[in-house]
């Protein structure tokens, strides 16, 4: 019976401990000027990250820790998937970005929907390339990068929107 109730001692004081020395944040990954599902104005790829770039569509990020280390700083690997009347077309990662807590503007540049729209269209005029018709899904992730001691996690935004 002892011997039960050390190693439960023990096994509770390593969890605590493991617990308090990790650090956990919470926060929220946004597009701003997109509902979920939409109709845009952009008929390319081009014209889409231009409305980013012109602040017509923004991604926002906000994330707060605790048990702070580093000054908070986590590094998290941004995950891009794009979709086409259902069928995944692109899913691509950018590993070990260092963000800090806070509210951020994140630029479409962080993401690679971009280019996935681009070379899914598949035509040689890179400025004129026009959407192939159908439904789009974009999703954007924030995920931890692997290696680091802290425990949360960020909601994917994704966006909805149809070409005619």
């Amino acid at each position: 019976m002892k011997i039960t109730k050390i190693k439960l001692t023990i096994i509770v004081f390593v969890l605590m401990s493991s617990y308090s020395f990790s650090q956990s944040f919470e926060g929220k990954l946004s597009i701003k000027g997109l509902t979920k599902s939409s109709t845009i104005k952009q008929s390319t790829p081009v014209e889409l990250f231009k409305a980013f770039k012109d602040g017509v569509y923004s991604i926002n990020f906000n994330f707060k820790s605790t048990n702070v280390e580093s000054d908070g700083i986590i590094l998290f690997d941004m995950k891009t998937t794009v979709k086409h009347n259902g069928k995944t077309i692109s899913e691509t990662s950018r590993k070990g970005w260092p963000w800090l807590p806070g509210d951020t503007f994140v630029p479409i540049e962080a993401f690679d929907a971009i280019p996935a729209l681009q070379k899914y269209a598949e035509r040689p005029i890179p400025t004129s390339i026009p959407f192939k018709k159908g439904s789009y899904e974009i999703i954007f992730q924030f995920v931890p990068s692997e290696g680091q001691k802290v425990k949360g996690n960020i909601s994917p935004a994704n966006f909805n929107f149809t070409v005619n």
